[in-house]
């Protein structure tokens, strides 16, 4: 199984994320699943949440209203959420989930977390070795990691394929 990352999605993503720095942001993925591959093509960032540096929640009821109205706009499904964790102080985010992350992911939802860091220098992006992905934009380190919750409650990290990522480098 792997977790394929449309240029929509990874650039509405990562925009959110540096956008929100030093808070955290969240929101809503988008797409579909095939037998191997979880396609997330867009998200939807909430702009009302409640955010901290070291969390984030949505406004629940908002939350609904726009779970609901999503199948009469687009074809694509609610697949999960990505939110992102930021750096505070020395002390640097990393793309893992915290115990009350992996209590908030609902069963047979993707989420993707987002680490940003203040950037130390310039690198190109690339895979990482849990199959992440990293790289920089501008003074920003950006870390990104994919899970999924199991029906029987298991969460497990799957690979990141986003060619976009890996050529933005070369793109720009």
């Amino acid at each position: 199984m792997e977790i394929f990352l449309s240029d929509k999605a990874f650039a509405g993503i990562v925009v959110a994320a540096i956008e929100a720095y030093h808070d955290e942001c969240i929101g809503l993925l988008l797409g579909y699943k095939t037998p191997n591959r979880i396609v997330i093509e867009d998200c939807i960032v909430y702009q009302s949440a409640k955010r901290r540096p070291s969390e984030v929640e949505p406004i629940w009821n908002r939350e609904i209203k726009i779970r609901d109205i999503i199948p009469k706009l687009i074809h694509l499904q609610p697949l999960g959420y990505f939110h992102s964790h930021t750096q505070w102080g020395s002390c640097r985010a990393k793309a893992e989930l915290s115990e009350s992350d992996i209590d908030t992911i609902r069963p047979t939802e993707v989420e993707v977390i987002v680490a940003v860091n203040n950037g130390r220098r310039s690198v190109k992006w690339y895979e990482t070795r849990d199959h992440g992905l990293a790289g920089t934009i501008g003074r920003y380190h950006i870390s990104l990691a994919a899970f999924y919750k199991k029906k029987n409650g298991e969460v497990k990290q799957y690979r990141i394929s986003c060619p976009y990522a890996l050529g933005f480098d070369y793109a720009f």
